[in-house]
């Protein structure tokens, strides 16, 4: 019966769930966690599905307009394809920078809440592509502040 659930489905209540919710079984739900973000900083950038392309673009092009020698671009599953993209774009737009990418594998972790009484809370790991995309200044010229 697990397999006829479609994800984002209604318990056996009839209660509507969270959208992010989605059944493993007919004793968890699961709700992912939010990945981990390995790098902090202003010229940092996290590329997800639900970004808006255009805006990290202006976001980038601020940072090189301030000077800024590179911008890390990290994107994770299917969102590696608009990482990609804005890699491209910005190197298209400035013809001094270049790229060089790292591919990844990351652990998420999703959190399985019972739906019955007998069930218990679990945790779920599983891995997920990832890239890492470094966008930096060529020119020696740029470089001096």
């Amino acid at each position: 019966m697990a397999d006829n659930i479609k994800k984002g489905s209604v318990n056996n209540t009839g209660q509507n769930r969270k959208k992010n919710y989605k059944r493993t079984s007919e004793e968890h739900l699961r709700q992912p966690r939010q990945p981990k973000k390995v790098e902090r900083g202003d010229n940092i950038i996290y590329v997800s599905s639900k970004t808006n392309i255009k805006a990290n673009l202006e976001r980038c092009q601020k940072l090189i307009n301030n000077k800024e020698d590179e911008i890390i671009i990290h994107c994770l599953g299917a969102a590696i394809q608009r990482g990609i993209l804005l890699a491209l774009q910005i190197c298209e737009n400035n013809i001094t920078f270049k790229i060089h990418t790292n591919t990844l594998t990351t652990e998420l972790i999703d959190d399985l809440e019972p739906v019955i009484d007998d069930a218990d809370y679990e945790i779920q790991k599983r891995y997920n592509s990832a890239l890492r995309i470094r966008v930096f200044n060529t020119n020696p010229l740029d470089k001096q502040k």
